[in-house]
């Protein structure tokens, strides 16, 4: 459970990234390389703008736009959705969640609104809230992007209630001051397979919108975030 804290008094702002590494090759490795090192598995820490690295070191995997191919197709309920134009691997990187950066509450605000407007058949909402949680564990980390009219194919991506192919990871880079949420496959899927994630866990809610992810293990209706 995430407990968001006010600033604390005589706080100091940081306005530069964290340094980058000193690798002074084309490829960071493990052994060297600091970014890599403060990596995990769903946090990944890549070389950014302060890195002494060549541009296309390995360590940048997301920072090169989309390499696989997609496309979009329109189911009869769900709407638009994407899909693996060739059968991609497991733990590739897929797309980043692009859109606008909300404060949470400005992110509260836009959620009503899109609530109020759901049922006049107005454009389908695609705010995401990623909740980071920090080492301490007494606090986490919120972050709210809205893609809804400025985006990218991400917002296309439909729920899955049994968690989807996709992987949701937190992405930073040494010298960028926020993180990015990309989306990696958790296992292989095949060409023409709809790419889709678990939006969070489902709160019954007797006007939610209904779920068609069709899975064994669908709740019929959609996750809600009661931003």
């Amino acid at each position: 459970m995430c407990r968001e804290e006010g600033r604390p008094d005589r706080f100091l702002f940081r306005v530069e990234g964290a340094s980058g590494c000193e690798c002074e090759c084309a490829r960071c490795t493990g052994r060297c390389c600091s970014c890599l090192e403060a990596g995990d598995f769903l946090l990944t820490r890549e070389c950014g703008p302060s890195c002494k690295c060549d541009p296309a070191c390995g360590n940048r995997v997301t920072q090169g736009g989309v390499r696989v191919r997609l496309k979009m197709v329109k189911d009869e309920r769900k709407g638009w959705g994407l899909y693996a134009a060739e059968m991609i691997p497991s733990g590739q990187f897929v797309c980043e969640y692009a859109g606008e950066l909300l404060s949470t509450k400005e992110a509260r605000q836009r959620q009503q609104t899109y609530d109020k407007n759901a049922s006049m058949g107005c454009l389908t909402p695609a705010l995401l809230v990623v909740k980071e949680h920090l080492p301490s564990g007494n606090t986490c980390m919120r972050i709210n992007i809205d893609a809804t009219r400025i985006g990218n194919i991400a917002r296309f991506i439909n729920h899955s209630c049994d968690g989807g192919n996709l992987d949701t990871v937190i992405v930073r880079s040494s010298g960028a001051l926020l993180p990015r949420i990309c989306f990696f496959t958790s296992r292989d899927v095949q060409e023409n397979e709809e790419l889709t994630f678990s939006y969070g866990d489902v709160r019954l809610k007797l006007d939610g919108q209904p779920c068609f992810c069709g899975s064994s293990s669908c709740a019929g209706i959609l996750p809600s975030e009661h931003t």
